[in-house]
């Protein structure tokens, strides 16, 4: 991985173009980014949020970025304080842990998606209060386990690549696993019975797959195509299966959405992963970039490689990844400050 001095700009622009499924354009002021907090020191790549029970955010932290770091989760209150919740339980073979998507349940239970290559894992994790009491596996030998989210007593994950299924492109994927599940060994093609569903990425400049998902209030599984930018919508049947799927929602090609979450009214927000964008989709599917930045070190909450957000009271938290360099993405360079940034819904 090539990296490049950084210097902090300021995107500075106050009329932004927001587009829609239909290609519609609509002017409109731009939603400025601004800092919820720094993280210290053992969390340089903070990525995936939920809300735990006690009303504070969990964050993952993988920290690729410094391989001598476990993974931890880590505990910010609604002031931004910060504290280390747990270094997540290593696996064995390869002396590492890398948490990525998780999702609280009705219970408490929490659910980590740990990536670790072609060994990733599914862990459930039990506290009482913030102490880790157990630590189960659902299923393991994921190839690039990402997302996560709990539904009605089942978990949904995406894994961005099947290399087995891949002929001339990407194929990326969704499984669904009951919550009383252990120790499933998947093989990351379609004998597993608990793959749901697949897409196949046509965009050759990005060959990257199924990405972020949500929920929505009906039921209706949200699920982006990190290289294709497009949001699906699968509709689900009662035993989870996929009756249906239809595309959502384009973004332009260029965005590589990764988290996605949803607000109380039905909104999607969307953390654009190559160009420091910030999304908005509403109801009638009308496209909204609320924020956006040049290349930057993340210093006062400007959005630097944006990986996941959350939707937290009356504001959108968001995590700066800051690590990936490639063809096509604005960041150069993993650097310090590690971030959130936030953006005020109320504005």
């Amino acid at each position: 991985m090539n990296f490049y001095k950084s210097s902090l700009l300021i995107f500075s622009c106050f009329v932004i173009s927001s587009f829609n499924l239909f290609g519609q354009v609509k002017e409109m002021d731009i939603l400025s980014a601004k800092l919820f907090t720094e993280l210290p020191d053992f969390c340089p790549t903070p990525d995936a949020f939920d809300i735990a029970p006690d009303g504070s955010l969990t964050l993952s932290c993988p920290n690729y970025a410094d391989r001598a770091i476990p993974g931890v989760l880590v505990r910010v209150t609604k002031d931004g304080e910060v504290s280390k919740l747990i270094d997540v339980p290593i696996l064995q073979e390869t002396g590492m842990s890398k948490p990525m998507g998780i999702a609280y349940d009705d219970n408490g239970v929490l659910y980590v998606c740990d990536n670790q290559g072609n060994k990733g894992r599914i862990l459930r994790m039990t506290f009482n209060k913030n102490t880790l009491i157990n630590t189960e596996i659902i299923a393991s030998g994921f190839n690039s386990i990402n997302g996560i989210r709990y539904y009605k007593g089942a978990v949904y994950v995406t894994q961005t690549k099947l290399p087995k299924l891949k002929k001339e492109k990407v194929v990326g994927g969704v499984y669904r696993f009951k919550t009383s599940d252990r120790n499933i060994e998947v093989n990351n093609d379609k004998t597993d019975k608990n793959l749901i569903y697949t897409s196949i990425t046509q965009n050759p400049n990005r060959q990257v797959g199924l990405d972020g998902l949500v929920f929505n209030k009906k039921g209706d599984l949200l699920v982006g195509n990190l290289g294709d930018a497009t949001i699906y919508k699968l509709t689900l049947t009662l035993d989870g299966n996929v009756s249906n799927d239809e595309v959502y929602v384009k973004l332009p090609i260029t965005a590589a959405p990764d988290g996605i979450n949803i607000d109380l009214k039905g909104n999607l927000y969307v953390a654009g992963f190559a160009q420091n964008q910030i999304f908005k989709i509403d109801t009638n599917k009308k496209v909204t970039l609320l924020a956006q930045y040049p290349d930057n070190n993340g210093t006062n909450g400007a959005l630097d490689q944006p990986a996941d957000l959350i939707v937290y009271g009356d504001k959108l938290i968001i995590s700066n990844f800051d690590l990936m360099v490639a063809k096509g993405m604005k960041n150069t360079k993993h650097s310090k400050p590690y971030t959130l940034s936030y953006i005020n819904l109320k504005e």
